[in-house]
C-alpha cells in the first residue's frame, strides 16, 4: 500500500499495488549449451572445468494494467493493478572449474568454484516499472572447499569453508562460511555425527525479497546431532 500524496503516484486517495496471474502467461524457455573437459592425474587427483550458455525467452515480467477506484458508496483507496507476463528474456553464462584430490592416505579435499554473468532485460514492449533485478539477485562468484580427513577408531572429521558474492541488486553483502563436524561409525551401517554451521558469524544475510516484500532470509549459527542407520548394509 502506497499512502496517499507518495511518489510515484501522488493519489489523495492510498494506492493498493496487486499482483494479477493470467491465464495467457506461459512456461518460461530455456535452451542450454554446455561443453567441458575432464581430467586424472594418477590415482590421487581429477578435475574438471565446464563453460555454459543459457538463452532464456518468456521470463516474468509484471506489466501495469489500468487502475481503479475501490470502496463504496465512496471510494477508499485505488488498486493499480500488475499483471503477469512474458516480457522478459536474456542469457546467462559462466565456468565451472572442480577438483577431488586425495592429499594424504586419509585425507581428501575437494573444491569448486563458480563464475556467474547475467544479461536479462525486459523486452522492447514491456512496460514493468522494475529494473532488471535478476542481474544483480544471483552471486557472480562462488568458492566451495571441503575437507575430510579419517581418524583413529572410526572416526571422521570434516571441514568446509565457502564464499558467496555479494548480491548487488538487492543489497545483501558477500560473506564466507565455515561448517565443521565429527562422525563416528562403530558399525558398517551405524552412524553418529555431530555438525555446526556459520562458525564464523552468529548471523548473516543471505538474500532479500526481489520482488515481493516478505522477511529476508537470515542464517544464524547452528549445531545439531545425527543418528543413520542403513538398513541396506549387511
Amino acid at each position: 500500500v502506497v499512502p496517499p500524496g507518495v511518489p510515484p503516484f501522488n493519489s489523495p486517495l492510498p494506492v493498493i499495488e496487486t499482483v494479477y496471474g493470467s491465464k495467457q502467461f506461459k512456461s518460461e524457455d530455456l535452451l542450454a549449451y554446455e561443453v567441458g573437459y575432464r581430467v586424472d592425474i594418477g590415482k590421487k587427483f581429477s578435475g574438471d572445468i565446464s563453460a555454459f550458455y543459457n538463452d532464456y525467452t518468456n521470463l516474468r515480467s509484471a506489466e501495469p494494467g489500468t487502475p481503479f477506484l475501490e470502496g463504496s458508496p465512496l471510494p477508499t483507496d485505488v488498486v493499480f493493478p500488475f499483471v503477469a507476463q512474458n516480457k522478459m528474456s536474456g542469457g546467462t553464462y559462466g565456468i565451472e572449474p572442480f577438483f577431488d584430490w586425495k592429499a594424504m592416505p586419509r585425507w581428501k579435499l575437494f573444491g569448486s568454484y563458480s563464475y556467474l554473468q547475467m544479461n536479462i532485460r525486459k523486452n522492447a514492449d514491456s512496460l514493468d516499472p522494475t529494473p532488471d533485478i535478476p542481474n544483480g539477485s544471483n552471486p557472480k562468484h562462488q568458492v566451495f572447499v571441503q575437507s575430510s580427513v579419517d581418524l583413529p577408531w572410526h572416526l571422521e572429521q570434516h571441514l568446509s569453508y565457502r564464499f558467496v558474492d555479494k548480491l548487488t541488486g538487492i543489497g545483501v553483502p558477500s560473506y564466507s562460511s565455515v561448517d565443521a563436524g565429527v562422525s563416528w561409525k562403530p558399525m558398517t551401517n551405524l552412524r553418529f555425527s555431530f555438525d555446526g554451521q556459520n562458525w564464523l558469524d552468529n548471523r548473516h544475510l543471505e538474500f532479500m525479497p526481489d520482488f515481493i516484500n516478505t522477511v529476508p532470509t537470515v542464517v544464524s549459527r547452528s549445531f545439531y546431532g545425527s543418528v543413520t542407520w542403513d538398513f541396506n548394509q549387511r
